[in-house]
This record gives structure tokens, sequence and C-alpha cells, in this order.
């Protein structure tokens, strides 16, 4: 064991540092900062308390004692930020005892797919992007939303995901329907969308964004009883469309990043799995003026990626 002033914390079995530290798919910078922080050697209130520094030991945003654990845990800004987070189990941040268990317990969490982010990457970054969040309010005075801090940590994570080396050769290209150069076609309005699926529960979340220049409109909505993340995805494009006759539009350009569900509608397949949905989009396709669907990448679908796992962690949780 060991011991500093009084206070006496459990070492890390060796065999526990590959998998909870080393072996994480994120970057080598949050690799340090993981190991760091589970030596318990992060500058926080604690700390200062017992080396006597004249810093306050209290947390910035709630007044208690700033422990490692109640940073990037139990303060009710890291509890809500945890609650944002897709991932396909809900964290439950009153049985953590201890930080240790706390960061193994979200190391072993799937993100909700689709996603392409593998367990304990995502929780990686949102620990540093809590533990940046902290250091701008106490040095910069600058504030964060738990939305946007959230939003931070799954766009970080995305793009060092996408710049890593890949492993395997890469398919060929699939052609797409379409040759869209520029997705902001002149007299459209873009509709970004996208679903979240949770095959234990059978529940989707759906979201999308009717991306109107002078006021943009997050949407989301919920489905039950759902099979498959292709019937999530169909239900997300089904919903978009809906909500935009809902606001009057004439003429939308549907972006999504599935080139399958894409495919399938731009060709006007017939898929048994998604077959009276498509019948609807079909159906719905007529009331436009102009309508068109096209196939964008996960980059930049972003944000309705991140509506659409919100709401399906909000249902998930009930």
């Amino acid at each position: 064991m060991r011991r500093k002033r009084g206070k006496t914390y459990p070492p890390v079995a060796s065999n526990d540092w590959y998998s909870n530290v080393w072996r994480i798919k994120t970057a080598k910078k949050i690799k340090i900062f993981i190991w760091k922080s589970l030596q318990n050697a992060l500058p926080v209130g604690e700390q200062f308390a017992i080396r006597i520094i004249p810093v306050s030991p209290l947390c910035k945003r709630c007044n208690e004692e700033e422990t490692i654990l109640h940073l990037l845990f139990k303060c009710p800004f890291a509890k809500r930020v945890w609650e944002l987070a897709p991932l396909a189990t809900p964290v439950n941040v009153e049985t953590l005892t201890t930080y240790r268990s706390a960061w193994e317990a979200v190391n072993k969490i799937h993100s909700l797919p689709p996603n392409g982010i593998e367990a304990g990457t995502l929780a990686s970054w949102i620990i540093w992007n809590l533990w940046i969040n902290r250091n701008q309010l106490s040095f910069q005075h600058g504030d964060f939303t738990a939305e946007e801090t959230i939003t931070k940590a799954l766009s970080d994570a995305r793009e060092w995901n996408l710049a890593q080396p890949s492993t395997t050769p890469n398919p060929p290209p699939k052609p797409l329907i379409r040759s869209e150069p520029n997705p902001n076609h002149v007299g459209l309005t873009p509709v970004f969308t996208d679903a979240a699926w949770n095959p234990v529960s059978g529940h989707a979340g759906l979201g999308w964004i009717i991306d109107d220049p002078v006021s943009p409109s997050p949407q989301s909505a919920t489905a039950s009883h759902v099979s498959s993340p292709l019937l999530a995805e169909s239900l997300a494009v089904h919903s978009a469309i809906t909500s935009a006759l809902s606001h009057g539009l004439d003429s939308i350009h549907i972006m999504y990043d599935s080139q399958i569900l894409i495919n399938t509608i731009n060709r006007r397949e017939r898929n048994l799995e998604i077959f009276g949905v498509l019948q609807d989009i079909y159906h719905l396709s007529a009331s436009f003026k102009s309508i068109k669907f096209s196939f964008v990448s996960r980059s930049v679908n972003v944000m309705a990626d991140t509506i659409a796992k919100q709401v399906l962690w909000a249902l998930n949780s009930f």
C-alpha cells in the first residue's frame, strides 16, 4: 500500500496497467493523463490541502472537496456529462466509491452503435475534456456546458480514430448513385439525420437537423421494438422528412452517413426488412417540389449523430 500524509492508496496490480491504461485506443497524452490520475498524481484541491499549498481545495463548480473522483465523476457537472454520454450502459455515478473502480467501469462500456468508437476510447476523451474544462474554468475563467463538453469529446474521439492508419486494406470504393460535389445545393434546405440503436432494449434514438441558415432546428424522436440498425436508420429518415413537411419546406436535401440506406432509397429498391417504412418515405417524397438523398461522411454528420445518441440514452435510463 502507498501512503501520502495519512492517506492510503491501494497499489495498482501490474496486470491491470495494460488493459486499463496502455491498451486503450486513444491518444498517447490521454494514456499518460489516465496513468497519472490512477496514481493520484493530478493537481486537484485534495492534493493542495495535503501539501498545505495556499490554494482552495474546493471544486470551482460546486464547492465540494475537489478529489479526482469528484472532479471526473461526482461533481454535478461531471454527472451531467456522463448522463449525456452515448454509452450502451448508463453510468450510475452514485455507486462509484473510488476513482480507480470508476475508471475501470467506464473503460469497459461500449459506445452505442453505429459509432466506430471502441470501448474505453470515448470514456478516455470524456475524462480528458472534463479535465481541460476544469483548467479553463480555474485559470482562464472560461466555461463550457455539459452538452458542449460531450459533443467535443465525441468529436475529438472521432477525429482521432479517423487519423489512425488502417490495419486492413481499404476496400474499393462503392460508387454513389448520384455525384454530389456540394451537399448545399442551391434552393434545397439541408437536413442531416442519424439514428442510434440499442440491440438489448430494441430502442432507437432518432436525430435530425433542419439546417436553415436563419434558424437551424435540431429535432429528435424515439422508437421502440426496433429490430435492426437499418430499420432505425430508415425511421430516422422518415421522421426527418415528416418534420420538414411540418415546417412547410418544399425543397430539401436529406443527408445521411448510411450508404446502404441512401442507395436503397435512390434506387427505390424493395427491402423486406424495412419495406413499410420505405413505402412511406417514397409516398412522403412525392409531397415535395424537390427532394434529394445523399450519402455524407460520418464526420460531417456529427451533430445529428450526437442528438440521436443522447435521446437514446435518455430513453434507456428510465
